[in-house]
């Protein structure tokens, strides 16, 4: 079975009301009730870290936008982009190690699943950033496409690709196209092409890192998974056991009231035999007195 397979079962299998992270159920423990109100708490925070983490992913989209409507590389636009971006693996990396330790912790059906509906929380943020990152990463791929083009207008789309792909054979390409362009554009286009590239190493490298976090939180599930699949076969052999001293239990009722029908025959049967002798040896008596 696959792992979206599993995830969707995990999340069909989630109670309803346990979407409601704050509420608490009533303990009669003080020490009960305030672990339940640290990890509420945790939770809490964890909520708003993940907020924190898709207004980020909206900035970086943003910042994304403007990049690709200049016309130059906008150093402010690409220090700004650094910059959030190196935030938000920081930030995306303390929300893994959050949800891991929690997860890994002793706890409750009901806190798994909490737990559970967050941590799917971030798996759909994390998700969209990747979406995200995947356009960007297109269209800049067209946009280098577009400024070489420029330099060289009979490029071949095999060349192209060499370009793209920021290979040595592709940079060399360029490198000539320019020194034999007679166009004026030709080494703005060349320095453009150098900061998209740039960005498409940064994005792939921030594209592997989502891929390598997703998959963190699909183990999570798994493991979610396997201890709810574990509770769910402890359940039914307690079933099978409990149907099985039912049935143990109808048959001892059944040899018990048979065992009673037969005593009540039983003596029935003695009262007739012994009604019986009577009404013998009282005719017997009689006729002899007689």
């Amino acid at each position: 079975m696959s792992k979206p397979d599993r995830l969707a079962q995990f999340r069909a299998r989630q109670d309803p009301q346990s979407h409601e992270l704050n509420a608490v159920p009533a303990t009669n423990g003080t020490n009960s009730g305030s672990t339940w109100e640290a990890f509420a708490n945790e939770l809490s925070v964890l909520q708003e870290e993940i907020e924190r983490f898709n207004a980020n992913v909206r900035t970086i989209s943003t910042l994304h936008t403007r990049s690709l409507s200049s016309t130059s590389s906008d150093s402010t636009t690409n220090d700004e982009l650094e910059r959030v971006t190196q935030e938000t693996r920081t930030l995306s990396n303390a929300i893994r190690d959050k949800i891991s330790r929690l997860s890994h912790e002793r706890t409750d059906q009901m806190r798994s699943n909490q737990l559970g509906v967050v941590r799917q929380k971030f798996m759909d943020a994390i998700q969209e950033y990747r979406r995200i990152e995947q356009d960007y990463s297109q269209r800049s791929k067209q946009r280098v496409g577009r400024q070489f083009r420029i330099v060289k207008p009979e490029a071949t789309d095999a060349e192209i690709d060499e370009v793209v792909q920021r290979s040595d054979n592709g940079q060399q390409i360029f490198a000539d196209a320019v020194l034999h362009s007679s166009y004026g554009e030709a080494r703005n286009a060349y320095r453009e092409v150098e900061a998209r590239q740039q960005d498409l190493a940064r994005m792939e490298q921030t594209i592997a890192e989502l891929a390598a976090l997703f998959s963190d939180m699909a183990v999570l599930v798994d493991q979610q998974d396997q201890t709810i699949q574990e509770v769910e076969k402890v359940a039914t052999e307690v079933n099978k056991d409990t149907e099985a001293g039912l049935g143990f239990t109808e048959k001892a009722v059944k040899h018990a009231r048979a065992a009673r029908k037969k005593k009540i025959i039983f003596f029935w049967i003695c009262v007739a035999i012994a009604a019986l002798l009577a009404l013998i040896l009282g005719l017997y008596f009689g006729l002899h007195k007689n």
